[in-house]
């Protein structure tokens, strides 16, 4: 329980210091492409979702050529966002620029689900296209 209380705190602290980018909708298996330039290289992020049952919706992420396979509830504080760090290096930033994929809603009747993003750029310069 400790470190559900933990997650949900970093994520509303990284919520209130994000720029909102974006509110999009997706049907399954519809793909919302994002490209990014991350400290002048192009980066492509591909998400969609495949399943929605029992509140939970499995979503698949691709950045930088690394999948991601995760399970968003709307309902649950803690796992209705998902966090892509945008810069792999190990620099001395307290914080890695990233993205926070949010899980809005789902229209039982469209079979469409809500989503938003953030953005924290912490610094780094990253332009969304």
């Amino acid at each position: 329980m400790k470190k559900v209380v933990i997650f949900c705190c970093a994520l509303l602290v990284n919520l209130a210091n994000a720029e909102f980018i974006e509110e999009f909708i997706l049907k399954k298996d519809e793909v919302k492409i994002i490209n990014l330039f991350v400290e002048n290289t192009h980066k492509t992020l591909a998400f969609r979702w495949t399943l929605y049952k029992d509140r939970g919706l499995v979503a698949h992420l691709t950045y930088d050529r690394n999948p991601h396979q995760f399970h968003l509830y709307k309902e649950s504080l803690a796992l209705n966002a998902f966090k892509v760090e945008l810069t792999q290096t190990r620099s001395t930033r307290a914080q890695q620029p990233h993205i926070i994929i949010y899980f809005v809603d789902f229209d039982d009747y469209k079979k469409e689900a809500k989503f938003r993003y953030y953005l924290n750029k912490y610094d780094a310069q990253i332009e969304i296209m």
